[in-house]
């Protein structure tokens, strides 16, 4: 991968647009098996597992997050 290291020790959450941004640039995402699950993502780079929450009502001022797992 061309962009070096990944900042993934240094970030917890993202929220709002730089979510999709990340996604992109560093994240594969790991398959779900049914809805009911988060949707989760590993760091091509570092391995470390992502999950991105949805937020139910967007119209309220919520916005999509994405949240580095233990």
């Amino acid at each position: 991968m061309s962009e070096g290291k990944c900042p993934c020790a240094t970030l917890k959450r993202l929220e709002g647009a730089s979510v999709p941004a990340y996604i992109s640039a560093y994240l594969d995402p790991t398959g779900r098996e049914t809805p009911a699950e988060p949707d989760r993502y590993r760091c091509r780079v570092c391995g470390c597992v992502w999950e991105r929450r949805t937020p139910e009502n967007e119209q309220e001022g919520e916005r999509p997050s994405l949240i580095r797992q233990k």
